[in-house]
């Protein structure tokens, strides 16, 4: 009698463990309390379970529900606040955002006119960048993400840290999507690195680096909300610093250490670097406005 009763005991639990197989390997709250039920059913009359050891599983039956729904009240609020995110994101359609980095993208479209004639134009992010000091010269550099060649190499003259009014000088790229060879590069997104250095050769490492481009999509990749931009390339929600309805044209750098400023202001006499009214571009390349942000 004993092992036909725990057979029976094993068979009900192992159906309880079957239902539960497209819920995964945790057991719920009805497989618990089809346990908890069958072990006083089949409990040995002789030595019936002890009030301590029932009030001790009720109370983790009751813990186990408790949390279950809390986890089912925490999960309604997580999707309510992710598809309110996902609305409140649509808003940023057709504005443009910025947010540090160094990553560009590159799109084209072509036009055909009357005559036939076939007009290909790009829109390429621009790119916003500060040094950490004067610069006698700087080499701007564009790398494709997929290969990381350089598809792009340009040559700046000298440039300043701080604007004359004392500001921290914001200078921008704005590439014209062609390679060194002048050919048109390919659509897709693009890393620009800057690197300088002062009258003495010693390097200068850039500040700020920023992008700024317009939001054509959004998308959510998981629980995160993405913004897609006009260049092609795809940004966090979370790390948008700056919204614009239209290109910023960014001239300044919320957060800039006054303090450095300063330092840099009191020994700036002795500098020999030439300051942004000498910075000029590569010869031909039209594509660089290096000049210091008014």
């Amino acid at each position: 009698m004993a092992v036909n009763s725990i057979t029976q005991v094993s068979n009900e639990f192992s159906q309880a463990l079957a239902n539960q197989s497209d819920k995964g390997n945790n057991l719920d709250k009805e497989s618990f309390l089809l346990l908890l039920v069958t072990q006083f059913q089949y409990q040995d009359p002789l030595n019936p379970m002890e009030d301590t050891e029932f009030i001790a599983q009720m109370a983790q039956f009751s813990s186990l529900e408790q949390m279950m729904n809390m986890n089912e009240t925490m999960q309604g609020i997580t999707d309510a606040v992710n598809n309110q995110s996902m609305f409140n994101a649509t808003s940023y359609i057709g504005k443009y955002v910025t947010t540090s980095g160094n990553v560009i993208g590159k799109t084209s479209s072509s036009t055909t006119d009357a005559d036939g004639q076939v007009t290909t134009s790009s829109t390429i992010t621009p790119y916003y960048y500060t040094f950490n000091g004067d610069v006698s010269k700087a080499t701007i550099q564009v790398f494709d993400t997929n290969t990381n060649q350089v598809v792009y190499t340009e040559q700046l003259g000298g440039m300043s840290q701080y604007n004359g009014d004392g500001t921290l000088a914001v200078y921008k790229f704005a590439w014209n999507g062609m390679n060194s060879d002048g050919q048109l590069a390919a659509d897709g997104t693009y890393k620009v690195t800057v690197t300088g250095e002062d009258s003495s050769g010693n390097p200068v490492l850039v500040g700020t680096q920023l992008v700024a481009d317009k939001v054509t999509d959004v998308l959510r990749n998981g629980t995160e909300i993405m913004l897609r931009l006009q260049g092609g390339q795809y940004m966090s929600l979370g790390d948008v610093e700056q919204v614009s309805e239209a290109d910023p044209q960014i001239s300044t750098v919320p957060g800039a250490d006054d303090d450095d400023k300063d330092d840099s202001a009191s020994g700036s006499g002795d500098s020999d670097t030439e300051g942004s009214d000498g910075s000029e571009n590569a010869d031909g390349s039209g594509s660089s406005d290096a000049s210091q942000s008014a």
